[in-house]
């Protein structure tokens, strides 16, 4: 069938025992069986929708194309301003048709959209370059090889890479291309087990944080897919975690089905923020894991112990606007440190 996508919203929970993969949520996707069920996408964009006409293009008559549908940036979006099909194009490129030695050709089957697309398609200063004009957008994506010149990628096996939003790509073992098995579900090589979903939230959880049992962890963006995961690592660890989110189905979400303590809502402003985390927090507040910055941020900073830590994931608040910085220096816990998961 066609393609499907793996929205930025896309959760996993390790559920009871921490069982990995009990739910997901997926954008155009199936079914995962017995024991899994899917999510309802939340807030689409038009860069959802793009990708999806570009990764589904001449996939739903079963036929193998002779071009290849990518969808190709266009023109960079400004600070202040929210991507729109505008940026884009979904063009017919040549299908890689010659193979060296060592290539394979992968077709393929799911993307990732995160928040980091956003960072990605601007000139900015950031921690890869950003994505080529006139070019396929970047994504990570999972694919099946189709044509291969290398024997440890075989055709049927899956591979996961940065393939772009589209239809084919061609890669090799020395790449970083790695046939993953069916061990798992395709799925979870873009979210828990990959390495912009899934190692950022274990890195900064584990590594930066170095969260132990009886911290008291708060998550910006606890809804989100690394949020949601960072949380659900503290738990393990036996921290008591609480989760900031935009509505009460997420919180509903965080504490009764991934076992976060508490969580607490953003959407009445930095007063009440503060509030309700001194509430749900009454000892402090020890380690902060941030994906979102802006309000979430300058209250949690007001509910930090001394010697708190901060790990710096994202900064999404502010992707479409262009303001990041912090206005409340005053903070309690001014011993803390601070480090960047990314």
């Amino acid at each position: 069938g066609a393609p499907s996508i793996i929205s930025s919203h896309s959760v996993q929970s390790l559920g009871s025992r921490h069982r990995l993969f009990r739910s997901e949520q997926a954008i155009g996707g199936r079914s995962l069986g017995s024991g899994y069920r899917l999510f309802q996408p939340l807030r689409p964009m038009a860069l959802l929708a793009l990708a999806i006409a570009a990764l589904a293009a001449a996939a739903v008559d079963q036929t193998c194309p002779s071009t290849n549908s990518a969808l190709v940036l266009k023109q960079r979006p400004e600070a202040g301003v929210h991507i729109s099909p505008s940026h884009f194009e979904l063009v017919e490129l040549p299908k890689p048709a010659e193979l060296g030695e060592g290539k394979v050709l992968v077709r393929n089957l799911y993307a990732s959209l995160d928040p980091t697309h956003r960072i990605w398609a601007t000139d900015d200063a950031q921690y890869m370059p950003p994505a080529s004009l006139g070019k396929p957008m970047r994504a990570a994506t999972i694919g099946v090889v189709e044509q291969s010149n290398e024997p440890s990628l075989p055709v049927g096996s899956h591979v996961v890479g940065i393939g772009g939003l589209q239809q084919y790509y061609v890669t090799s073992a020395a790449e970083g291309a790695v046939d993953v098995g069916e061990d798992m579900p395709l799925t979870s090589h873009l979210s828990v087990l990959s390495f912009i979903i899934g190692l950022t939230a274990w890195v900064g959880t584990y590594d930066i944080l170095d969260v132990q049992a009886g911290d008291t962890v708060v998550i910006s963006g606890g809804a989100g897919a690394v949020g949601s995961l960072a949380g659900q690592l503290a738990k393990m660890r036996g921290a008591r975690v609480i989760g900031i989110v935009g509505s009460d189905a997420k919180a509903q979400w965080l504490t009764s089905e991934l076992g976060f303590d508490g969580a607490v809502s953003y959407k009445d402003g930095e007063v009440a923020l503060v509030a309700a985390l001194r509430a749900a927090a009454p000892n402090g507040v020890d380690k902060y894991f941030d994906n979102t910055g802006g309000v979430s941020t300058e209250a949690v900073l007001k509910a930090m112990n001394n010697g708190a830590r901060i790990a710096l994931c994202g900064v999404i608040s502010g992707y479409n606007s262009g303001e990041m910085g912090l206005s409340n220096y005053q903070v309690r816990g001014s011993q803390g440190r601070a480090r960047c998961a990314r």
